[in-house]
């Protein structure tokens, strides 16, 4: 009868739906990915809470801006894998270690602001310069590996092109904390993000 048939077709479904390795790894980022970005919001959150403690500075609101950004372009650029198979450890790790590095850097974008004290954004911002400068160009560097180990294809035009730009605007803040050198930085990394947004229109995968 029909449910029998019904039934057969379901279980057909079932048996031939099998999870594929993207679809794995995309688990995994997701789960990595939503843990960065909930931290992030969450320091947020106790910035806005505790702001008659905490002196702001300009520079290190940008990065936190900056970090966001990276979270939500590298969510949606993975999505370029969906077709790629098979896939080896060395891409899967390299395809991971991306939202491992922005959680790093949304641990450290904002201090304890819980032990009643009054923060200095400033100082707490080039206390962690080179740390999270390195793990932003950490992240540049492996979302470049990635693509070119899983594609095999090392393209520096649009977007990439963007990508190698924001590397070498990194390099000097990991050498020099000059007040200078990051403000002109900061800046510098905005307008990147800015041109990046013009990509915003194209339909995503």
């Amino acid at each position: 009868d029909r449910s029998s048939s019904d039934r057969a077709t379901v279980q057909h479904v079932r048996v031939d739906h099998r999870v594929t390795v993207f679809e794995f790894l995309l688990a995994l980022y997701a789960i990595v990915a939503g843990l960065g970005v909930s931290l992030l919001v969450t320091s947020v959150g106790q910035l806005i809470e505790a702001r008659d403690r905490v002196r702001l500075y300009w520079v290190h609101s940008c990065w936190i801006a900056l970090t966001f950004v990276g979270h939500v372009v590298s969510w949606f650029t993975i999505w370029r894998f969906h077709e790629h198979a098979p896939w080896t450890v060395l891409q899967a790790l390299l395809l991971l270690s991306v939202p491992i590095l922005l959680y790093l850097i949304s641990h450290l974008a904002v201090p304890d602001l819980e032990d009643d004290r009054s923060h200095d954004m400033r100082d707490y911002y080039f206390r962690h310069a080179r740390w999270t400068q390195g793990l932003l160009l950490g992240v540049v560097v492996a979302g470049a590996l990635s693509h070119f180990v899983i594609d095999n294809d090392f393209d520096l035009s649009g977007a990439r092109g963007v990508r190698a730009s924001i590397a070498l605007i990194l390099l000097p803040g990991i050498v020099s904390l000059n007040p200078r050198v990051h403000a002109a930085q900061a800046v510098l990394l905005c307008a990147a993000i800015a041109v990046a947004a013009t990509y915003l229109s194209r339909p995503i995968g």
